[in-house]
């Protein structure tokens, strides 16, 4: 909660006195995210946690992300992010373990759902200002994300009676999160940077961290397209947060692509 209250403080003080660029732009972007799996989940406090790869027989599958950014130039207001994760992963497994108060044993089918929307709202409060290094200029922003989950825990298979039975758990509460964000931009239309978001309470936590390499084609007066190659990690710490409990990670390289207009 402390990131969260201070990312809450800088953003009312430096975003009413900070200076932003003259800049009007919108920008679209997609990326494919290679999530792969590590840790653990329980239907109840009480149960065993089940690996997710060892019990639920989850691996690395594709994930998809989409953003809609605004930057603008009005020194109050913050500007905006929205960005959706689709984020569900499946798997098959043999296993023998109890699950929401159900003991399964045999052929089960599971998934794990974190997908995910999130809002950020954001300031700049450095924007286009030449670094210590020659033709390297800085960006950074500092707000705060709300995200909220559309996801659930789902076993399904045979029960110790040998009946087909299926427990599922959703995941849909909103949380809160401090947001920072970074960019170098490098000569030959390179940059690099990277964006946290971030939060701890009552033994919940959950951080998203990414860095990557951007490349962007500069050539077009209003229009200006890109591609980038990076690295997102995504770690949840559950402790009955809507009813869930786990103990995940989910990381992995990903490729994407956006479109910027304006000015």
């Amino acid at each position: 909660m402390r990131l969260l209250a201070l990312a809450v403080a800088a953003t009312s003080l430096l975003g009413a006195t900070s200076a932003q660029a003259l800049e009007l732009n919108v920008s679209l972007a997609g990326q494919y995210w290679n999530a792969s799996p590590s840790g653990e989940i329980q239907g109840l406090s009480t149960e065993d946690p089940i690996a997710l790869k060892d019990s639920l027989g989850l691996s690395s599958e594709g994930a998809t992300a989409l953003s809609l950014q605004i930057d603008h130039f009005l020194p109050v207001l913050p500007n905006l992010r929205l960005s959706q994760t689709q984020l569900d992963l499946t798997g098959q497994r043999t296993a023998n373990f109890t699950f929401n108060g159900t003991e399964f044993n045999g052929q089960l089918n599971n998934r794990v759902d974190l997908s995910h929307t999130d809002v950020t709202a954001y300031y700049r409060l450095l924007d286009g200002v030449t670094s210590f290094l020659p033709l390297v200029t800085a960006r950074l922003e500092l707000g705060v994300t709300l995200r909220l989950f559309d996801g659930e825990f789902t076993v399904e298979g045979s029960n110790s009676n040998g009946e087909q039975a299926r427990e599922s758990i959703s995941l849909s509460a909103p949380v809160p999160m401090g947001y920072l964000g970074g960019r170098l931009d490098l000569p030959l239309n390179l940059s690099v940077g990277g964006q946290v978001n971030a939060i701890g309470y009552s033994g919940n936590s959950l951080s998203d961290m990414s860095a990557y390499l951007r490349y962007q084609y500069n050539a077009l007066p209003l229009i200006k397209p890109g591609v980038e190659l990076g690295y997102r990690r995504m770690s949840l710490e559950l402790d009955d947060l809507d009813d869930t409990y786990g103990d995940l990670t989910l990381s992995g390289p990903y490729v994407g692509a956006y479109l910027r207009a304006g000015f």
